[in-house]
């Protein structure tokens, strides 16, 4: 059976865990095509650890026609990019979910796969449980709530903070809102939210609270649903990224694992 090739977009710490795992444990089941980074230096020094090419450009990836292209970059480089791949009928796997609270964004990407017979995977990123959520609310109305707890370098620099640095002392409760209104501001922080909304009751729906814990060492994510018969609660620690403070190496496992379940006769 021909391998599953894929291409990476991104060559920071996610997509390097992403393709020295491909190039490494996945090996039977997949191959890579080739990495894209806006860094094409970066890209090169991963591409050639990992003994795969380093493209230039998206066209450049497109006309190697992998199968899947995954995306460890960021919301502004799947909204840029994820219409042109689905028109060329290629499958996506997407970290940056935040650009899907665009609802247009969302359309036309649901539009161009069909269109092309393309799947779109959303990853789980750093947090899990959408299997239950999901089934909770498809038996009846619920209330879902997340809440991110950060230590302030975690979320400095953030558009919602107009420059302001957080305390490095005191605990501080620095949004609270709609999934949608979250990811607007803090663009590069809380992908989880948009995801466990869209797993859920929507990104309009979803009551997100953003909290800036001193001293913490972690990324801490708790989900709660309530309904009237079924209540769910996840929690999730982890670790942020060394290179990436902002992200957690969770994040670059749930695409491993995603690609784990795709490729195994039997999944969950």
């Amino acid at each position: 059976m021909a391998k599953v090739r894929l291409g990476i977009i991104g060559s920071g710490s996610l997509g390097g865990i992403i393709g020295r795992t491909v190039a490494g444990d996945l090996y039977q089941d997949y191959e890579l095509a080739g990495v894209l980074s806006g860094d094409y230096e970066n890209a090169y020094k991963l591409a050639n650890e990992i003994k795969t090419k380093a493209y230039k450009t998206l066209e450049e990836m497109l006309e190697d026609r992998p199968d899947y292209i995954i995306e460890a970059a960021s919301p502004s480089a799947i909204k840029e990019m994820a219409l042109e791949i689905l028109a060329k009928g290629i499958n996506l796997i997407v970290l940056s979910v935040g650009a899907f609270a665009d609802d247009d964004f969302y359309k036309k990407v649901e539009e161009l796969a069909r269109e092309n017979q393309a799947r779109v995977h959303l990853a789980s990123g750093a947090v899990g449980g959408f299997d239950v959520l999901n089934s909770a609310i498809l038996m009846e109305d619920a209330r879902v709530e997340i809440l991110t707890e950060k230590a302030p370098k975690s979320l400095n620099g953030a558009p919602f903070l107009k420059g302001r640095t957080l305390s490095e002392v005191d605990v501080e409760e620095v949004f609270t809102g709609t999934a949608r209104e979250a990811i607007k501001v803090f663009p590069k922080n809380i992908n989880v939210a948009v995801a466990t909304a869209l797993s859920s009751v929507g990104v309009d729906k979803t009551k997100v609270v953003i909290r800036s814990v001193p001293g913490m060492k972690s990324n801490r994510h708790s989900i709660r649903l309530e309904g009237d018969t079924v209540s769910v609660l996840v929690d999730i620690e982890s670790k942020p990224s060394p290179e990436n403070p902002k992200s957690s190496t969770l994040a670059a496992w749930s695409v491993i694992s995603l690609l784990k379940r795709m490729a195994s006769p039997i999944t969950f």
